[in-house]
């Protein structure tokens, strides 16, 4: 049993390494490359819920279709592919909209898929766009010190939580989800917070290091809402010892917005 614990730590260990090495790689290389990642992961995080939400096999493969066409389209045929997503996936959430109308299916299961597809695409999609728009506005220094926060907050919220977490936040939530584990994250993450405050010389990056922190639980909160309510434990299993990729990014996915937000007021009311 312990063995087991422990191999299962070592693959999540090794698995979220290779996410982050995949991750500052495509931030590295340019916004053409990270536009499409960050693409790719909010496909596959979309798709992971529509199979969690019991949605059609055929609407999901009209994703997948439209994904595979937009990126091909993206590389090869355009230098700025973002509003081609949106183009693609407003007219996707159109598509699917009328099919609905035209099914075997009751009122009731109708309405239910398109709310599914609609809270997939603005839930889930869109602040993969937005993190595009924060690397093209702010540049690579700004989106990586976001990920590297997310990055800390998670990781050392689970060791403390794993090692010393006691006192459970929800139990029908998330049983291993814990208030010292809570806690542990967001100290390490203010103390990387003060670190990047001095290295870039920013001093936001402290500001930015609660918010990530507080919200970033709270996204994990989220996520485990919607799976509870479909029944599962894990959204997918494409990523050894996390679950799925939406498990992984739900973080990310509920902070983006929120910094975006704050980024627009800071530079807005105090041009920083």
């Amino acid at each position: 049993m312990i063995k087991k614990k422990n191999l299962d730590f070592l693959i999540r260990i090794f698995s979220g390494i290779i996410h982050i090495i995949i991750i500052i790689f495509s931030i590295e290389k340019g916004d053409k490359l990270f536009r499409i990642m960050m693409m790719l992961f909010s496909f596959i995080c979309l798709t992971e819920f529509l199979m969690i939400s019991n949605t059609k096999i055929f609407l999901k493969k009209l994703v997948f279709l439209l994904f595979l066409i937009i990126i091909i389209v993206d590389i090869f045929f355009v230098k700025n592919g973002l509003i081609l997503y949106i183009m693609g996936f407003f007219y996707y959430f159109l598509f699917f909209s009328i099919i609905q109308l035209f099914n075997k299916s009751s009122y009731e299961e109708k309405m239910i898929n398109i709310k599914n597809i609609l809270f997939g695409l603005t839930y889930i999609v869109v602040p993969f766009f937005i993190s595009c728009y924060i690397y093209s506005l702010y540049g690579k220094k700004m989106i990586l010190g976001i990920f590297i926060l997310i990055w800390i907050n998670d990781s050392l919220s689970y060791v403390v939580g794993k090692k010393w977490g006691k006192n459970k936040i929800s139990i029908s939530i998330s049983p291993k989800k814990s208030i010292e584990g809570c806690f542990g994250g967001l100290l390490f993450c203010i103390i990387i917070g003060i670190v990047l405050s001095k290295i870039w010389e920013e001093k936001y990056w402290l500001f930015f290091s609660f918010i990530i922190s507080i919200f970033g639980t709270i996204g994990d909160l989220i996520e485990s809402t919607i799976k509870r309510s479909y029944g599962v434990k894990n959204s997918g299993i494409w990523f050894p010892g996390h679950g799925g990729f939406f498990d992984r990014l739900d973080s990310f996915i509920f902070v983006i917005p929120i910094i975006f937000v704050t980024l627009l007021g800071f530079y807005h009311f105090f041009q920083l």
